[in-house]
């Protein structure tokens, strides 16, 4: 057997592996099609907000198992891809100071140095995320994952619209693997989506 064709062989078993494996973990869909759900996932200093399609704040997004989600994603530190959702959307997301105060009561303080200028030293040298959905309870970057990281910067222009399909039950994470600052191990939202 010639060097060609075992290149051949291998290249082809590792296409085909790749295949399957997308379709266990996702499925894209090409963007004409209609979603079952849409939600809005805003990033900031250390959390995320989701808005579903009617401009509600939602804790966590219940999906049936074969829905079709749109994502659309953003750093809210990027004037330019807030401006450009839907006002409803962009009316529904709470203000600066709410935020501050969601994450004061779920992230530790630090024991030493002060929460609040930490949080400013992360929004001017960490000032961009990303978004990874992966199941719950599973170390980053591990099996399974529903979306892989998209980059959430905060000099984008606009938004990252992703189509995804649940194809497996369970509770999934949403997670920031961009490292941003003193709050990064906390930026997630344990079980914010969940198939049925």
């Amino acid at each position: 057997m010639t060097s060609t064709v075992r290149r051949r062989e291998f290249l082809s078993s590792l296409s085909v592996g790749i295949v399957s494996l997308a379709g266990c973990l996702s499925g894209s869909f090409p963007g004409s099609v209609q979603p079952d759900k849409t939600i809005y996932v805003g990033s900031y200093h250390w959390g995320f907000v989701l808005v579903d399609g009617n401009s509600e704040e939602q804790e966590r997004v219940v999906l049936n198992r074969g829905d079709s989600l749109r994502i659309v994603a953003f750093n809210t530190l990027s004037s330019q891809s807030v401006g450009s959702l839907p006002e409803s959307v962009r009316n529904a997301f709470p203000d600066h100071e709410t935020l501050e105060e969601r994450n004061e009561e779920r992230i530790p303080h630090p024991s030493d140095g002060d929460f609040h200028e930490l949080l400013e030293e992360a929004n001017e040298q960490y000032p961009d995320h990303s978004l990874a959905i992966m199941p719950s309870g599973q170390f980053h970057m591990r099996g399974g994952m529903m979306m892989h990281p998209v980059s959430l910067p905060h000099s984008a222009t606009t938004p990252v619209v992703r189509q995804l399909r649940a194809t497996r039950r369970g509770d999934y994470t949403l997670s920031c693997l961009t490292y941003c600052g003193y709050g990064h191990p906390y930026m997630e939202i344990d079980g914010g989506l969940v198939v049925t």
